[in-house]
């Protein structure tokens, strides 16, 4: 009896305050509308997220540090570059003699991707921005320098 009480409790703490799980459901429905104007284009929002910021960084990264740039797991990014390797959208580079080390880089077919994404891409963001308001990405870009100071 004592479980059920405090799985009880627990249970309506989350429904009242839980930011993990509001911040999850948040990330679904903004990550859906994305998603939905992407798909003609053939690209995930996280694939775009990647593309961008190669072109952003410029120069060949290591997956490492990329992953740590975005904030995603390294298993998550060896497979999102294994698949855009695939596609052509990326290549990789060796930066040590031995060849153990790699870095990748955006391709031509990569930027043409990127590229070709924008309007799907503009009309998802402005169709979130116009249901969140206008001071939706300086409060997020607030909360995210909070979090990361922590």
């Amino acid at each position: 009896m004592q479980h059920q009480a405090r799985a009880q409790r627990l249970a309506g703490a989350m429904r009242q305050e839980c930011l993990g799980v509001r911040i999850g459901r948040m990330h679904r429905l903004i990550g859906r509308t994305f998603e939905n104007a992407l798909r003609p284009v053939g690209i995930s929002l996280p694939q775009l997220e990647v593309l961008s910021a190669l072109t952003g960084v410029g120069r060949p990264i290591k997956p490492t540090e990329l992953a740590e740039l975005l904030f995603i797991d390294r298993s998550t990014m060896s497979r999102n570059l294994a698949l855009m390797e695939t596609k052509g959208w990326i290549r990789t580079t060796e930066t040590s003699p031995t060849g153990r080390s790699l870095a990748v880089q955006i391709a031509g077919a990569g930027t043409v991707q990127l590229a070709s994404a924008e309007r799907a891409w503009r009309d998802a963001q402005k169709s979130v921005a116009a249901s969140l308001g206008k001071d939706a990405v300086p409060t997020l870009d607030s909360w995210l320098a909070a979090l990361r100071s922590d």
